[in-house]
């Protein structure tokens, strides 16, 4: 019954996600959007690592490239190497508090936007490395809220 339950939050949160990722924003306030779809399977990958991995990431990756019209695979290495980061660190990383999650994702965050500037480069695509500290930040600033959002979708123990 608890596997059905969290099933269900996994798919509403990732529809959560899918919506909050493909809301338009003018401007140049889309260059600094969180990529929400990451978050919340970072989140999912850190809160239930032995149900949830490296094949669900690339799922959901697959499904960010074909969302947002990026190169096929591209979305999919990146969350598949975040899950993988993630389910190495994962056993300690929910002893942590919100601030040192927070840290390690903003950690992850940096990583991923290297990773995606590296593969635009190589592309011959413009990277957007100018736009990351902000975006950094804003992702550090809504991960607290979907680390809580996953949390309470938790089962309860007891």
């Amino acid at each position: 019954m608890e596997s059905d339950n969290r099933g269900i939050a996994v798919c509403l949160t990732l529809i959560l996600a899918v919506v909050l990722s493909l809301m338009p924003l003018s401007g140049d306030w889309i260059v600094w959007k969180p990529n929400f779809l990451l978050l919340t399977v970072m989140a999912w990958v850190m809160r239930w690592p032995n149900g949830l991995g490296i094949i669900f990431a690339a799922s959901v990756g697959l499904l960010a490239d074909l969302l947002l019209r990026t190169s096929p695979g591209h979305s999919m290495i990146v969350f598949a190497l975040c899950a993988g980061a993630l389910s190495l660190v994962s056993r300690w990383a929910k002893y942590l508090s919100m601030l040192q999650r927070t840290m390690l994702m903003a950690l992850i965050i940096t990583l991923v936007a290297v990773l995606e500037a590296s593969i635009f480069m190589a592309y011959g695509r413009p990277s957007g490395i100018e736009h990351l500290p902000m975006k950094i930040l804003l992702s550090m600033l809504v991960w607290p809220f979907i680390d809580l959002l996953i949390a309470r979708s938790q089962p309860r123990r007891g």
